[in-house]
């Protein structure tokens, strides 16, 4: 193999692994599952481990300036700049951080500071200037880019180079602690490979490198940047004695009462959510006056009001579903123009709902849920009608749907849907006009056929909201409805055929709102 000329530690990086190829990243509950192709080229040998690590990501570092007699870099001896109380220090920087030079010091008088690039001229890309040097609160502030090149020094305006020094640009790596800060970083056998001990709400990027009997070959491009989050539940809309516009939330993982996150833009009620790891979007629903044009998104991660994101493709009155995998969301059925219509939207960017294919007649008063590949549709009525089909999608691919299987009983307005990325639970409803059920079924969503008994409801009851509100273990209900409406909110254990545990309570009685969360199956 030809030298690569580049050195990993003290050892000549001839044998070494080439960088893999750096995937997504997907943020859990303070951890990242990071995903990379292998390298072609493995070096000397093969690959043995990878390695993996999180670091901070855009974090901003403060240096303090100052000026005082010293070695000028040129040579000779005059005033230099000390940047935290070193002379003319030499610089090696981040990409991707900002830095902030607080010039403030009396000292910096008459020393204007700022940057030039390798060819000798003044480098101003991301450059700040706020006050002037000497005076209270003035700083220069540099902000660089994730692929930056330059600058390459630093120097005074009115005195020269001499001042300053050198820069150096790094992209950020599994052994650079730019900050002092701990960062998180494991290995593996394969793609992908899971760090944890991470932060939730700070963010960072990932890298990985390939590891063979001669070392560490380099590290792969950055990830875009993510950030860890609890994993978050969320509800909204509804109906207790009036339409209502609440969003409440809960941490999946901890029982306890609901807490306010914020409002939704209308007070609705019979719509759906869906999520993303990081978006949470509320589609349709109606009161007197709304029709069901409406999808609302909210930052997950941040408490707050609905945001408007754009409109359905067709009006989704009521009682339709939705499902989820990371990047899109799929609405299905619900009282409306085009009630056997299947529709999608990207959550990440905002904007009106596509087509997406047909269910296999019309349905409304349905539920939905998801694994990372698949979309379940179950219960509801066509026409008139209870029934009792399951069907799926794949949701990543546009089309229509194909039988899955049935459920015990034709039934609508369930009280419960949730599921992880392998098990789905359907509970609840009502299969004849009055009547309620408490009845919980399961179905393993990567093989078609039909459910079967998982448990009980702590009541028989329908018009909750589950849904995508689940994590890797449990699955949520929220308010369901008893005979009148309940401020219950109680979970079952994926994986654990047995009956509902009591979770805590809703900021008030509610039924028929809405439900999402950032760990549902669609996303685990």
């Amino acid at each position: 193999m030809p030298n690569r000329g580049n050195f990993i530690g003290s050892q000549d990086n001839l044998f070494v692994p080439d960088a893999p190829t750096i995937g997504t990243a997907t943020a859990g509950d303070a951890q990242v599952s990071v995903a990379f192709t292998a390298p072609s080229d493995v070096g000397g040998d093969a690959v043995t481990l990878y390695g993996a690590s999180a670091f901070l990501a855009g974090a901003t570092v403060n240096y303090k300036v100052s000026v005082a007699t010293g070695t000028l870099s040129t040579g000779g001896s005059g005033n230099v700049y000390f940047i935290d109380g070193i002379p003319t220090k030499q610089l090696t920087l981040i990409k991707g951080f900002t830095y902030v030079f607080d010039l403030s010091d009396s000292s910096n008088s008459g020393h204007p500071f700022a940057f030039k690039d390798s060819g000798g001229s003044s480098y101003t890309s991301g450059v700040t200037t706020s006050g002037t040097a000497g005076n209270a609160s003035a700083t220069v502030t540099l902000v660089l880019a994730t692929d930056a090149s330059e600058p390459s020094s630093y120097y005074c305006t009115s005195h020269g180079n001499g001042m300053g020094n050198t820069i150096s640009l790094i992209a950020p790596s599994a052994s650079t602690d730019p900050l002092g800060a701990a960062q998180a970083g494991t290995t593996g056998s394969s793609s992908p490979i899971t760090v944890t001990g991470l932060t939730n709400g700070t963010s960072y990027i990932a890298q990985v490198w390939a590891i063979n009997d001669y070392g560490n070959g380099p590290l792969s491009a950055a990830t875009s940047s993510f950030s860890p989050a609890a994993p978050r539940g969320i509800h909204g809309g509804g109906y207790s004695g009036s339409y209502t516009n609440v969003v409440q939330y809960i941490t999946i993982t901890s029982t306890g009462d609901a807490t306010d996150f914020g409002d939704l833009t209308v007070a609705r009620l019979l719509g759906a959510g869906a999520a993303s790891s990081t978006r949470g979007v509320f589609t349709g629903g109606h009161n007197d006056s709304v029709s069901g044009t409406i999808i609302d998104y909210i930052t997950i991660s941040s408490t707050g009001n609905a945001t408007d994101f754009g409109d359905p493709a067709n009006d989704r009155q009521s009682g339709h579903g939705a499902f989820n995998n990371d990047t899109r969301a799929v609405i299905a059925g619900g009282h409306g123009s085009a009630t056997n219509a299947l529709e999608y939207i990207t959550i990440a960017s905002t904007g009106n709902g596509t087509n997406f294919g047909n269910l296999s007649g019309q349905l409304t008063q349905n539920t939905a849920f998801s694994s990372t590949t698949r979309g379940i549709i179950a219960a509801g009525r066509h026409g008139g009608n209870r029934v009792d089909i399951i069907e799926y999608v794949t949701t990543a691919s546009t089309g229509n749907v194909t039988d899955f299987g049935n459920l015990s009983t034709a039934k609508d307005q369930c009280a419960l849907s949730s599921s992880n990325s392998t098990i789905g639970v359907i509970a609840g409803g009502e299969p004849a006009s009055s009547a309620r059920v408490d009845d919980i079924e399961q179905i393993t969503i990567a093989s078609t056929g039909n459910a079967t008994d998982f448990g009980n409801l702590l009541a028989a009851g329908k018009e909750g909201s589950g849904g995508n509100c689940s994590n890797s273990t449990r699955g949520i209900l929220w308010g369901n409805n008893t005979g009148s409406r309940s401020n219950v909110i109680e979970y079952v254990t994926f994986g654990t055929a047995s009956n509902s545990t009591d979770f805590g309570d809703l900021l008030a009685a509610t039924d028929r709102g809405y439900s999402l969360s950032n760990t549902n199956g669609g996303i685990a």
